[in-house]
C-alpha cells in the first residue's frame, strides 16, 4: 500500500503523460527530439538538464479512482528533478519548468494527456534557432523576410538585437555566444550544447494555445529556413528538435 500511495501522490503533483497503451521504443525515440543524450537508467529516463521520467507505470482502475484520472489510460510516466553535482546544478523550479514542457510535448506527439492538464497554459507560440555560425543581421533579414515580412533592425547593440516591422508575423530576437549560457540551454542541442552558440529566437507574441495553425507553420518554415541557412538547429518552443513546420505544434 505504501507503494501504492506514493505512486499515485507523484502522479497526482508531477506533471504526468498519460497514454491509451504503451508507445514501447517509439516514446524514447520521441524523447530523443528533446534530449538526444537520454539515458534509460533503473525504470526511468535521465534527461542531461536535471529532468528525470519516470515509468511506465500501469494505471489500475484503484490508481485512476485515488488520482482522478480520465477514463481510458493504461500506462502513465511522471516528471521530476534529478539531484546534480554541484558544477550543473540547477533551481529545482527551473527542472520542473523543464519537466511540463517535456510531458506536454511528447503528450503532444504520442496522442496523450498531460495532467495536471497545462500547468503553464501562456507559454507563447515561438521557435528557436542555435547555431555556430554567425549570421550578419542583414542576411537574417533576407532568409526571414518571405516568411515574416518587411523587417528593420531594432534595439541593436554589441551582443544582441531584435527585427521587427509594422505587419510582421513575428519579431526576431538575437543574442551572441557571448550572452550564452550552456547551463540554462535546451538539451535538445546534445554535444553543441557545451559550446558558446548563436542563438535566435522567432516569437509570435501569441500564447500557443490560442494560435492559428497557419501561423504555427509559417514560423516552423522560417525557423528551418533560418537552421538550413545557418547550419543550425531548430526547436520549437517546448525545447523538441524540429525537422517539418508541422512539428511546431500550438496545443
Amino acid at each position: 500500500m505504501g507503494l501504492f500511495d506514493r505512486t499515485g501522490s507523484r502522479l497526482a503533483t508531477r506533471p504526468a503523460l498519460l497514454l491509451a497503451a504503451d508507445p514501447g521504443s517509439v516514446l524514447l525515440d520521441t524523447a530523443r527530439l528533446y534530449d538526444p543524450e537520454v539515458r534509460h537508467w533503473r525504470g526511468r529516463l535521465v534527461f542531461s538538464n536535471g529532468v528525470l521520467l519516470f515509468g511506465p507505470l500501469t494505471v489500475t482502475s484503484e490508481l485512476t479512482r485515488q488520482v482522478g484520472l480520465p477514463a481510458g489510460v493504461s500506462v502513465a510516466w511522471y516528471a521530476d528533478a534529478a539531484l546534480q553535482r554541484n558544477s550543473a546544478r540547477r533551481s529545482d523550479a527551473e527542472k520542473r519548468a523543464d519537466g511540463e514542457r517535456l510531458v506536454r510535448g511528447l503528450a503532444a506527439r504520442l496522442g496523450g494527456i498531460m495532467h495536471p492538464a497545462l500547468l503553464q497554459p501562456k507559454l507563447a507560440l515561438l521557435a528557436s534557432v542555435y547555431s555556430q555560425q554567425p549570421l550578419a543581421a542583414e542576411q537574417v533579414i533576407e532568409t526571414l523576410q518571405p516568411y515574416a515580412g518587411n523587417l528593420t533592425v531594432e534595439d541593436a547593440r554589441d551582443d544582441s538585437y531584435s527585427l521587427s516591422g509594422k505587419s510582421a508575423s513575428f519579431y526576431t530576437a538575437y543574442w551572441s555566444p557571448g550572452l550564452y549560457v550552456a547551463s540554462s540551454s535546451p538539451p535538445a542541442l546534445g554535444p553543441l550544447r557545451k559550446q558558446r552558440l548563436h542563438h535566435w529566437d522567432l516569437n509570435t507574441g501569441t500564447r500557443a494555445d490560442h494560435a492559428p495553425h497557419e501561423l504555427s507553420l509559417r514560423v516552423g518554415e522560417a525557423a528551418l529556413a533560418l537552421a538550413r541557412h545557418s547550419g543550425g538547429l531548430a526547436l520549437d518552443m517546448l525545447g523538441f528538435r524540429i525537422s517539418r513546420p508541422e512539428d511546431v505544434l500550438p496545443g
